[in-house]
Order: C-alpha cells, then sequence, then structure tokens
C-alpha cells in the first residue's frame, strides 16, 4: 500500500498547447467509456460521492459524446459530463495530453491558461517559447484567434510550423499578435534569486515532471546563506508525493507529519465502528489513514531562517498540502491568495485507444484537522487576484510580512 500511495500524484494543469486534432471512431468511444465506469464505480473515493451515478451521467450527455469527433472534443464532453461530481481531480486525457505529462514536451503557442467564457486567460507564459518571443504577458486575455472568437484551448491549436493571428486583451487595451506554433517544453527549470544581501527566493515550478531533488538540495545549500527564504508556489500545480515530502524536509525536521490520507477502505472501517457518525475524512484520519511527514534527509541540513510562502489560485494540490504544513507547525507565513482547494490523491490508469484517466482514490487531511479539498489555505497576508502574479508585488508582500523596510527591494 505505501508503495502505492509514494506513486500517487497530486496535479492540476491547463495548457493551451496540443497537437493537431485527431478524429475517434464510435466504437473506439464506447471502448473507453466502459473502462471508465469500471474504473470509476470500483476504485474512486472522494467523500460523499456516489460514483454509481456515472451510468446516469453517461446517459445525460450521450447526444454530446455521439457528437464528438476528434479525441480532443470527446475528452471535453467526458471533462464536462466528470464535472457534475463537483470535485477535483476526475479528468480525461487524450493520448496526446497524457504524452505531454510524461514527456513535459508538445507543440503549440506556449502558455498554459485558465478557461474563461470571453476567451482564455494567461496563466503562465513559457520561457523561451512561441508567445513569450511573440510578446505575450501573464494575465493577458486571448479573445480571437484568426479573426474568430476563442472559446477553448481547441481554438488556438495547430501543427508545429503555423502561424496564428491572436487578438488580446490586456487592461483597457487590445492587442494583436502573430504566433508561430513550436514544440516547447512545459518543464521550467527552479531557480534561486537574492532578493537582497539577507533574503533569497526559491521558485518551485512543480512536484511532477521536472523536480529534480539534485537541483534543489543545490538550491538550498545557496539559499543557507540567507537569514530569509521565500518559496514561490505561486503556480505550481502539484505533483508526485515523493517530491512534496522532499520539499518539506528542506525546511521542516525530519518525519514532520504533514497530514493524512484516507481511502475508501479507511472510511468503510470508520463506517463499521462508527454507525451513527458521518464519515468525514477530518473524523476518520483521528483513528485510519497513512501519515506522510517530511523526508530525513542524509545530510541533515535544511532551512532554519525566517520562511515566506507565496501562493496563488493556481497552487494547487501539493502546493497547498506544503502551505498548510508550513502555517500549521507555525514555521513560516503564507502571502498570496487563497489556494486552489484541489487536494485529491489520485492515480493515472490507462485506458483503451491511448487515452488517460487520473482517478481520484484518497482524501488528504491536514494535522490540523483540515480537508482541503474545497477549501484551500488561507494566506497570512493577503494580496489581490490582480496582485499576485506580479513578481514586484508579491516579493514586497513577502518582505512586509517578514517585517523587512521596503526600499530594501531592488
Amino acid at each position: 500500500m505505501r508503495n502505492r500511495i509514494a506513486a500517487l500524484v497530486f496535479c492540476v494543469c491547463l495548457s493551451a498547447a496540443a497537437a493537431v486534432a485527431q478524429p475517434i471512431s464510435p466504437a473506439a468511444k464506447e471502448r473507453v467509456l466502459d473502462e471508465i465506469g469500471k474504473q470509476i464505480k470500483s476504485n474512486a473515493y472522494v467523500k460523499g460521492v456516489d460514483f454509481s451515478r456515472w451510468d446516469v451521467l453517461v446517459e445525460k450527455h450521450r447526444e454530446e459524446f455521439e457528437e464528438a469527433t476528434t479525441q480532443e472534443q470527446f475528452a471535453s464532453a467526458v471533462n464536462r459530463a466528470f464535472s457534475e461530481f463537483g470535485f477535483s481531480p476526475l479528468n480525461l486525457q487524450t493520448p496526446r495530453a497524457a504524452e505531454i505529462r510524461t514527456t513535459g514536451k508538445t507543440v503549440g503557442i506556449g502558455v498554459t491558461i485558465e478557461v474563461r467564457s470571453d476567451g482564455l486567460l494567461v496563466t503562465r507564459v513559457i520561457e523561451g517559447g512561441p508567445a513569450e518571443k511573440a510578446g505575450i504577458k501573464v494575465g493577458d486575455l486571448l479573445f480571437e484567434a484568426d479573426g474568430k472568437p476563442i472559446r477553448g484551448v481547441e481554438d488556438v491549436r495547430g501543427e508545429e510550423g503555423t502561424k496564428v493571428k491572436i487578438r488580446v486583451r490586456r487592461g483597457e487595451e487590445e492587442l494583436d499578435f502573430e504566433i508561430v506554433r513550436a514544440q516547447f517544453t512545459v518543464v521550467q527549470k527552479d531557480e534561486l534569486k537574492w532578493i537582497d544581501d539577507k533574503t533569497a527566493l526559491i521558485r518551485v515550478n512543480s512536484f511532477a515532471t521536472g523536480y529534480d531533488p539534485k537541483a534543489i538540495d543545490e538550491l538550498f545549500d545557496e539559499a543557507r546563506k540567507a537569514e530569509r527564504l521565500i518559496i514561490d508556489l505561486r503556480f505550481n500545480g502539484g505533483g508526485a508525493v515523493p517530491n512534496l515530502s522532499h520539499l518539506a524536509g528542506k525546511v521542516l525536521p525530519p518525519y514532520t507529519p504533514l497530514g493524512k490520507f484516507i481511502t475508501r477502505a479507511d472510511a468503510n472501517k470508520f463506517k463499521e465502528a462508527n454507525p451513527d457518525k458521518p464519515d468525514d475524512p477530518a473524523l476518520v484520519a483521528k483513528d485510519y489513514g497513512w501519515t506522510i511527514g517530511a523526508r530525513a534527509h542524509r545530510d541533515a541540513k535544511r532551512f532554519e531562517g525566517d520562511l515566506v510562502v507565496l501562493v496563488s489560485p493556481s497552487s494547487a494540490s501539493a502546493s497547498e498540502i506544503f502551505a498548510a504544513a508550513v502555517k500549521e507547525h507555525k514555521r513560516g507565513k503564507i502571502v498570496g491568495t487563497k489556494t486552489a482547494g484541489a487536494v485529491l490523491a489520485s492515480t493515472f490508469v490507462r485506458l483503451p485507444e491511448g487515452f488517460s484517466l487520473q482517478l481520484p482514490l484518497m482524501e488528504f487531511v491536514t494535522v490540523g484537522g483540515l480537508r482541503l479539498e474545497g477549501t484551500g489555505v488561507e494566506p497570512d497576508e493577503a494580496l489581490k487576484p490582480s496582485e499576485v502574479g506580479d513578481d514586484d508585488l508579491a516579493v514586497r508582500a513577502a518582505l512586509k510580512a517578514f517585517g523587512v523596510a521596503l526600499h530594501w527591494v531592488a
């Protein structure tokens, strides 16, 4: 069981990067739907969710499934049906999206996005990617592609080397950009920056593909020279549990508990022992579940100075668990906005036709008894949603939380 849990991931990621749409046959769709039903009804677990409803939802969305002619359209239709369960993560990935998840490489314009009713909000511009070269910035709203309204990521996709004319709303301005689609990697290198002679900042971009424990160790070797450390998790959508434990061990004592995983089996045991009580994960965690903790590093070296963790609505899953642990153990302060509230331990299951299903298997409860799914982590020092993406404002807020005079900012 422990090995299985170690392989689980916490991940939230939207990307406007993909290759040309791939067709899908009616028979292939039925094979995928059948396997989805088997997986979620036998293995999925989320507090209070009746996964037997999937059969009803399939019939409700049958027309959408039948109208889908591409893998992307079919996955979107299935994910809309999943959304009626009212939680994250239960997600169908196309073969192309599954490849991106495992390799970190794709073809597209080079941004990650948040889908809005009036377009695509840019939450990250990939360093060295096509969008960055064209001048796209975080916070831009992409609302037209080749003269047509943008309603989803499919509207900006295309093959390598093709051009797309994007109209962007930036504040009160409307700007035009021509972007040449190209191959790029979604993996960003984690980095350390010195804010002043006593304050370092380490940006950790993901706990998934791209998280390099050795590289993180080297960054912390440098950061230990500082009196104050800012860990930037603003756009970190989560990743693997071992990486979460590794980072936690760089700022918390070895084996410091981060919280507990609660499985369907744990909930069933609790109900058998307490038939009159609700199987709320926070109650179940008092007697059942498996505790994860900060990793014990061989060199026993960790940062022991003042700590601030930067978070945003894009900080999800493993990032939220890390922030909650720092807050509950009074190790440092959390600065930014409330996090995503997307914390269910999941695994990826292979499906027919090359599709992949992100399947929730466990709830998570913090040491303080907080179920983070749907709740998130509240910051100690709040920024407005419109401010949290601004690096300078975020650093200023972190310094203020340290009690440092703002004129120290470079």
